[in-house]
């Protein structure tokens, strides 16, 4: 009788315990597929935002019976950054990222703006894809008897291009001169600058701020920071920057720096050799200082070009030369050199003259190339440059006009 009294009491154990294993699998089941739920509800909301890309400074906040949204737009450095969360039945999932404009099969590989010049290709020079050009065209030169090695003047089609360079959003440009004004540099909440700083792109940026030259030597810095100096910022090859925003009128990035960052200067902005800049890396020089009349003299500093990439230097993003002052009578002027060994994936825009050495795998936008070449300078030449096509599928970029957009990185 005990037997079996005990066989009862262990068979009605092991069926509670059974049915409590089922139960417990069936309810984390269901928690599973609630949280790939909304995860995947995040991911549309923000897929839905791509084409307007709308900057807002509140967030959005909707409601739909039990589910909550909420929406927070707004740029980081070349790229705009969406913030999306969606909460139901108490799960709350969150997904912040970069969009850009994306190309599609119109987009320029090259766009030479129509000033009534045709384009002089020399040496190893390339063209790929589909090259926007002047009613002139484009022929083959020679700069000190190098001449045009190329079995074709271009490897892909020729278009018209207009007299101005595609537009930017102009909200875009806005925000750049608020931050190249100092809009940080009085920030209630700056924080001060150490040996290690990590910060999630889920909560409000911080901000390093100083009235004197910021040095980046051993630092390790990651996340959603921006670091913003009245006078300079130079960065070591020994610090090591993720994902961080550098904001000076002068900015000087050493020989050998590695690392991920956005760099945004208002006078100069230097590259040393062989750097690294992982994609999305953005270098912007918005150029703030005073166009000199035609009868003042010529200093040996103007002539130095205020945007310089040096040779072996890899960047993978966005280069960017803007002027706040339209200036059509400096043709000579040196606004953004790269150097023969300088490689960038992404694209290249430049409001001024480019001296274009080395190679774009991607998109180069200019008023006007030119070459500095045995002592003469010749005007729309472009000496060894290439310009092939992108390598990185789906690559998003500056914010365009009417432009396409998609994700350009996921951020954490």
């Amino acid at each position: 009788m005990q037997f079996a009294l005990l066989i009862s009491v262990l068979v009605a154990l092991l069926l509670s315990a059974f049915l409590l294993l089922t139960h417990v699998q069936s309810f984390f089941t269901i928690k599973t597929q609630e949280v790939l739920q909304t995860s995947a509800l995040t991911n549309q909301q923000i897929f839905k935002s791509l084409p307007e890309r709308i900057t807002t400074k509140d967030t959005i906040v909707t409601t739909e019976g039990d589910k909550q949204q909420k929406l927070f737009t707004n740029y980081h450095g070349a790229w705009t950054k969406v913030f999306s969360q969606i909460e139901t039945h108490h799960q709350k999932i969150k997904k912040t990222a970069l969009i850009g404009s994306t190309f599609d099969q119109k987009s320029p590989n090259l766009y030479l703006a129509n000033t009534n010049s045709p384009l002089v290709i020399v040496g190893d020079t390339r063209l790929e894809g589909n090259s926007y050009l002047p009613k002139q065209g484009v022929k083959a030169g020679n700069i000190s008897g190098n001449y045009y090695q190329g079995s074709s003047l271009y490897y892909g089609r020729v278009i018209e291009s207009e007299a101005t360079l595609p537009k930017v959003d102009q909200q875009w440009i806005s925000y750049l001169e608020r931050l190249s004004n100092g809009s940080l540099l009085n920030e209630e909440h700056s924080i001060s600058l150490k040996k290690e700083l990590k910060h999630t792109f889920y909560k409000q940026g911080q901000n390093i701020s100083s009235p004197s030259t910021i040095i980046l030597g051993d630092e390790d810095i990651a996340g959603n920071i921006t670091i913003q100096s009245a006078i300079q910022i130079i960065v070591h090859s020994t610090a090591k920057l993720e994902g961080v925003i550098l904001i000076a009128p002068n900015i000087i990035i050493k020989d050998n720096v590695r690392g991920n960052l956005q760099a945004i200067a208002t006078k100069k902005i230097t590259v040393g050799k062989g750097c690294y800049l992982s994609y999305p890396s953005a270098l912007i020089l918005f150029d703030q200082n005073r166009i000199k009349n035609t009868t003042e003299g010529t200093t040996s500093q103007d002539k130095e070009p205020d945007f310089t990439i040096s040779k072996n230097t890899l960047i993978e993003g966005s280069v960017v030369y803007l002027k706040k002052q339209k200036d059509t009578q400096n043709r000579i002027k040196t606004h953004l050199k790269t150097e023969l060994g300088t490689e960038i994936i992404g694209e290249v825009y430049c409001e001024g003259n480019i001296d274009f050495q080395g190679i774009v795998r991607g998109s180069v936008y200019t008023r006007q190339f030119i070459a500095n070449q045995s002592g003469s300078i010749y005007l729309n030449h472009i000496y060894n440059g290439k310009i092939l096509n992108n390598p990185i599928p789906n690559y998003a970029g500056l914010p365009f006009i009417n432009s396409k957009n998609s994700v350009a990185k996921w951020l954490y």
